[in-house]
């Protein structure tokens, strides 16, 4: 009786710990797939694809697709190459469609590198980790409130 309860209790922390493995596997899967797209996003950013980038942003403020791109375009900092890009990443998931990703972003200035940490907004939209607009202006010196430029109307 002690032998088959002793079987059974080890089966059960193995059965619990493969759980736990699946979900740690989960959120790693989760947590590189947002990294992945943010980085993406930062890399059409810095080659001036602007077009590219506005399909993976989450549209805030009412702003037409060619304010963003004009602004994006005409903004003083864009995100830095390789391994400035984005140090000290953090990921935490919120749920399956919002998450929140901490970093020091590295960002030309035209006379240099700045490095600005801080957390930004995503939601995931069409299979894509999705960036607020609002969060994109702020990094790019834009400032988090836009003013000025055409609205969408509807």
């Amino acid at each position: 009786m002690k032998r088959c309860m002793l079987i059974l209790i080890a089966l059960l922390v193995l059965y619990c710990q493969s759980g736990m493995s699946n979900a740690v596997a989960a959120d790693d899967a989760v947590t590189s797939e947002v990294r992945k797209d943010v980085e993406r996003t930062l890399d059409l950013w810095r080659e001036g694809r602007y077009e590219d980038v506005y399909r993976r942003v989450i549209e805030s403020g009412g702003h037409t697709k060619e304010y963003f791109i004009s602004s994006l375009a005409a903004a003083p900092r864009r995100p830095s190459c390789c391994w400035e890009k984005m140090q000290e990443v953090r990921v935490s998931v919120k749920d399956d469609r919002r998450a929140l990703l901490t970093a020091k972003f590295g960002l030309d200035t035209g006379t240099g590198v700045e490095f600005m940490t801080r957390g930004v907004k995503l939601e995931k939209d069409d299979g894509i980790w999705k960036i607020h607009m609002s969060e994109l202006f702020s990094l790019s010196g834009k400032g988090k409130k836009v003013s000025g430029g055409k609205k969408k109307t509807k």
